[in-house]
């Protein structure tokens, strides 16, 4: 099957991120522990309409500040919150060698602080034709809109010429039902050899 366009997730995919490593930060000026902050963001739903769009990062940071009983600022909040990725070299210099013969993408479920941060800290994102984001389109993975949304951006290419790449098995099973190739990045797959197995170019 001949390939037009290859799509990246994001987290877990080019960047690894660290929440514990956040809330450790956030802990410093607040009277919870990270174990306590934890429970409380697993039951709160603003996180999920950050992702979506439907707040603003100065509604969202305050409205966390209370939550978590910041005593610094939004803005030292922000940073904690923000500065928790990793690139992941191996498969960033993959999408290099990509790049001069595919369109290339990036689909995820993020928001604006997130992407702000990373697109400043990483020169990488040069490397991509397109960049759907959730918080951008009002779309999340697995949501058709957004599978869609990278199409159209990309030129509308047919959905069966086009890769897509996510850790998570929801995500590429809901792009895999609209017609597009895709790979399942678990922890055991090796992504050098998964690309290779669609023959790609440049991968030599």
């Amino acid at each position: 099957m001949k390939i037009s366009a290859i799509c990246f997730d994001l987290g877990k995919v080019l960047l690894d991120f660290d929440k514990q490593a956040m809330l450790v930060r956030i802990a410093k000026k607040s009277p919870l522990t990270p174990a306590e902050m934890t429970s409380l963001l697993l039951k709160d739903e603003h996180s999920l309409v950050y992702e979506k769009g439907d707040i603003t990062s100065a509604k969202y940071f305050s409205y966390l500040k209370k939550l978590l009983r910041y005593r610094g600022t939004a803005k030292e909040l922000r940073a904690c919150y923000s500065e928790i990725f990793t690139p992941l070299s191996d498969h960033i210099a993959l999408a290099a060698q990509l790049a001069p013969h595919y369109l290339l993408a990036i689909i995820s479920n993020t928001n604006d602080a997130h992407i702000v941060h990373a697109e400043t800290a990483y020169s990488f994102f040069s490397l991509f034709h397109a960049r759907i984001y959730s918080h951008e389109i009002r779309a999340m993975k697995p949501q058709r809109e957004i599978y869609d949304a990278a199409l159209i951006a990309l030129g509308g290419i047919d959905p069966l010429e086009a890769l897509f790449i996510d850790d998570i098995e929801t995500n590429v099973l809901a792009a895999s039902k609209l017609g597009w190739q895709t790979i399942h990045l678990r922890p055991d797959v090796d992504l050098r050899q998964a690309l290779a197995s669609y023959e790609l170019l440049g991968l030599d």
